[in-house]
């Protein structure tokens, strides 16, 4: 452990402000005391860059499996839409299909029913 600061020059520094050499040498004795019990517990608080980068490497992982596990949603997402829209598309061509076996029906009808007009036009007529 470091101190970081002279502790015989703030031993000397109080003895020529009225201290006695044995008080001086307890108060630095004192504040060394606290250093180190703060040091303390500012270490515990830290990590070291190995534990840093160990845990960074965890996250980083966790982060690739939650982009994994997006992406097999997307695709599976994209491939139930793509069968519904297969579907819906499946639907729309049967009801064209109606839609055009309908007008053609009414076509025919208008067509039969203007010929028997026609018909009935020329008889009448001659």
């Amino acid at each position: 452990r470091k101190v970081f600061f002279d502790t015989h020059a703030l031993v000397c520094l109080l003895e020529q402000n009225g201290f006695t050499t044995q008080q001086s040498e307890v108060i630095v004795s004192a504040l060394v005391k606290i250093m180190n019990t703060n040091l303390d517990i500012i270490y515990k608080d830290m990590v070291t860059k190995v534990q840093q980068e160990i845990a960074l490497q965890q996250v980083m992982s966790h982060i690739g499996g939650v982009k994994k596990d997006m992406i097999i949603l997307e695709k599976s997402e994209f491939s139930a839409l793509r069968s519904e829209n297969e579907k819906i598309k499946l639907e729309l061509q049967q009801i064209k299909k109606q839609v055009m076996d309908e007008i053609t029906k009414v076509r025919a009808d208008n067509k039969l029913n203007l010929n028997l007009e026609k018909s009935r036009v020329k008889e009448l007529v001659s």
